[in-house]
């Protein structure tokens, strides 16, 4: 890999870890830094959170952040809407892709911007059925966009008021199921490079040990407004190269 390529890869996944975003950059960056096609892109990066996924898990379980029944119900919704997201990967158009993983980015980074937590919010109070919902939605959003999770399951669980710190620790375990079933999704119904996939994870997975450990000594709202502020950047940035591609 190319010292950018690892510098870019430890900055997300430093991101995941603190933020529990960042991973909607990696496909982007290397479909318009590198030139892989998209679709490519989003499978690579899909791959790449199984170790993101692992590492963050491990960290947060040491620190006992995580909620395991919340997780169980998640994974059950994840599973089948990360097959099917895969499926849908494969039969979009590239910048049909991209305009809806800008979307993705846009609405995750104005939610993290304008929502409040709340020191009462639970995940083990949250319904089954809500549970296994949100996992489908989030596994069918990350496979079909390889953001790998975190982008769309974090704001939703802050949405409904759960602890940022929680959200974030779920949501790393949550990495794991859908970056395997999309992944397979992309075997079949696709393509996928698991060479660069795993360079990436490798690298990545350094920089959420890293942010993981900056997470839970933060006081999250300055920083959570400043990652949402960057992520609505972001967004109107691929929305306008998408409507005025470079030449």
């Amino acid at each position: 890999m190319s010292l950018l390529l690892i510098a870019f890869s430890l900055l997300t996944g430093g991101l995941i870890g603190v933020f529990g975003v960042g991973g909607v950059l990696l496909a982007p960056f290397l479909f318009y830094s590198f030139g892989i096609d998209l679709h490519l892109a989003t499978a690579v990066s899909s791959w790449s959170f199984l170790f993101t996924g692992i590492v963050g898990s491990l960290a947060y379980w040491r620190m006992g952040r995580i909620s395991w029944t919340a997780v169980k119900w998640l994974s059950a919704g994840i599973l089948p809407g990360a097959l099917l997201g895969s499926w849908t990967n494969a039969r979009l158009s590239s910048p049909l892709l991209m305009l809806i993983l800008a979307g993705f980015i846009l609405g995750s980074g104005l939610n993290t911007i304008f929502s409040r937590t709340s020191s009462k919010g639970q995940l083990d109070t949250l319904k089954v059925s809500l549970l296994l919902g949100l996992g489908f939605i989030t596994g069918f959003g990350s496979a079909l966009t390889g953001t790998g999770g975190p982008v769309i399951l974090v704001p939703a669980l802050m949405l409904l008021k759960v602890q940022a710190i929680a959200a974030i620790a779920v949501s790393q375990v949550a990495q794991i199921p859908i970056a395997a079933s999309a992944s397979l999704g992309h075997v079949f119904f696709g393509t996928i490079d698991f060479g660069l996939g795993t360079a990436l994870g490798f690298t990545q997975a350094v920089g959420v040990v890293i942010g993981a450990r900056i997470a839970v000594k933060l006081n999250p709202q300055r920083h959570r407004r400043l990652i949402g502020i960057t992520l609505v950047g972001v967004a109107a940035l691929f929305i306008t190269r998408i409507f005025f591609p470079p030449i």
